[in-house]
């Protein structure tokens, strides 16, 4: 375990959450998993003890310093518990002491939330992934062996902790952003708590479609998001481009075995004109965007920018307020340039001694305004929105579009009033 005492910088990506999250976009992301079986406690919280003796970072708290925020090794220790609090609930209050994930159960569901300064969707799941092996080993010992969990992380605890940011930094030249303007945002009243809706489809089905058209999967559906965007936009509104931020992980270009933050945004746009919804014209374009900004030149620009700004020796030495205040107006500056976020998680993979047990994964984030999440377990494709606004017509956009194409859609809200497309 950690030793009282010790602690880590921030990585890159996680200094501008402490910024620049509240109460209204807190930060925070959700993984749930589904079982077959309903949920026990005891066995939960003897997994989540074994889990963070191979991830000790996760019981670090956040800490204030002159010139940043850093993370600190504590005392604190997680309690499983039933649900009682909304999706994605905030995690980090200033200048207070609270671990920055939470571990609940309702029924079947196992839940992992987690405060993003912390970690990024691919840490997250590889502690979700763990734990999970973990109980059920607990729980079903004879059918899944106890040291099943440790084949899943064969990293050294070192290496899980490593900033891969300031591993694979170096200066570059910056390419210059080719998007148009500023885009089509979003608006609506908004709502108290998050409204999150999500959809539950086949795999198999929706790849087909996709592979049809020529696609991948993130571009597939990107592609209907933005028809289903285009179809709530007034037509004075159309001369601005939809813009969707695209976050990407950078593992899968950077050999790195972290579990903390190393992700980079990309966006893609797309201008509809006097109302026409070609799909094929539209993942066209957007298989085109994907192809310029995913290399590793680009990616390798991206890291060199985000470094820039925490290596500018100004920057170094300005007190954390004045950094808090520049982080805010920076934060909203770039908002304006989109639309709406796309996190792609992708396909789950479990160990064949558990998969009976498990049904499905779902993956929510917070946001200002619309985010989607997406991921796979098995056949099981889930879509999860994440709104800020009251008004819920792009989901249901969305969802009838792939309904037209002949896809079973099953709809789960946390709205009063339940759907099925």
């Amino acid at each position: 375990m950690n030793q009282a005492g010790s602690w880590l910088k921030l990585d890159n990506a996680g200094k501008i959450f402490p910024s620049t999250s509240g109460k209204r976009n807190t930060g925070v992301f959700l993984f749930s998993c589904e079982l077959t079986e309903r949920i026990q406690k005891a066995p939960l919280q003897q997994a989540l003890d074994q889990t963070l003796e191979c991830f000790p970072h996760f019981l670090y708290i956040l800490r204030n310093g002159l010139f940043w925020y850093y993370l600190e090794a504590g005392d604190l220790r997680p309690k499983v518990h039933e649900e009682n609090t909304g999706v994605c609930s905030q995690l980090f209050y200033r200048n207070q002491r609270h671990l920055l994930f939470d571990v609940s159960y309702y029924r079947n569901r196992i839940n992992l939330e987690v405060y993003h300064a912390l970690t990024d969707g691919t840490g997250a799941l590889q502690f979700l992934q763990y734990l999970l092996c973990a109980y059920l080993s607990a729980v079903h010992p004879g059918q899944v062996p106890r040291e099943l969990a440790d084949e899943l992380s064969p990293a050294p605890i070192s290496s899980r902790a490593e900033d891969s940011f300031k591993k694979y930094y170096q200066h570059v030249k910056k390419v210059r952003s080719s998007l148009p303007g500023r885009a089509y945002r979003l608006t609506g009243r908004f709502s108290e708590e998050y409204r999150v809706t999500e959809g539950l489809m086949s795999c198999r089905k929706v790849l087909d479609l996709a592979k049809a058209y020529d696609s991948t999967l993130t571009v597939f559906l990107c592609a209907l998001l933005m028809i289903s965007i285009h179809r709530e936009m007034m037509l004075y509104k159309e001369k601005k481009p939809v813009v969707i931020t695209v976050p990407v992980n950078l593992r899968q270009y950077f050999s790195s075995e972290t579990t903390r933050n190393f992700f980079g945004n990309i966006r893609v746009a797309y201008r509809f004109q006097e109302g026409e919804e070609n799909l094929e014209d539209i993942i066209a374009s957007l298989k085109s965007s994907f192809g310029r900004e995913l290399t590793q030149d680009r990616l390798k620009s991206r890291i060199s920018g985000y470094m820039a700004v925490e290596r500018n020796p100004f920057a170094k030495i300005a007190p954390l307020s004045f950094k808090n205040f520049c982080l805010r107006i920076a934060r909203r500056v770039s908002d304006f340039g989109e639309t709406m976020v796309v996190s792609t998680v992708g396909k789950v993979k479990l160990p064949e001694e558990i998969s009976p047990f498990v049904e499905s994964f779902s993956v929510f984030a917070s946001t200002a305004k619309l985010q989607v999440c997406v991921c796979s377990c098995g056949d099981a494709l889930s879509v999860g929105f994440s709104s800020r606004y009251e008004d819920t017509d792009i989901q249901r956009n969305f969802f009838r579009l792939l309904s037209g194409m002949g896809v079973d859609v099953e709809i789960k809200s946390n709205a009063s009033v339940r759907e099925k497309d």
